[in-house]
């Protein structure tokens, strides 16, 4: 069986401050560039369900008529 060296626990090593605020800014940008398009994504749903309905009204007055 191969096993990995143990790592020294005393060997200075930390998290990268840069690395981690980097990592978090990249998120927080897909988290941004999510909530955008679901808004655009929202806005198009409701202006596409809005033409439906005045067609459905146009319509059944058309047949009312």
């Amino acid at each position: 069986m191969v096993r990995m060296p143990e790592q020294d626990r005393n060997s200075g090593w930390s998290t990268s401050t840069r690395g981690e605020s980097a990592w978090k800014e990249a998120r927080e940008s897909v988290a941004a560039r999510n909530a955008e398009t679901r808004k655009a994504g929202k806005a198009a749903r409701e202006t596409y369900e809005r033409a439906r309905d005045d067609r459905k009204r146009a319509a059944a007055k058309r047949r009312a008529g």
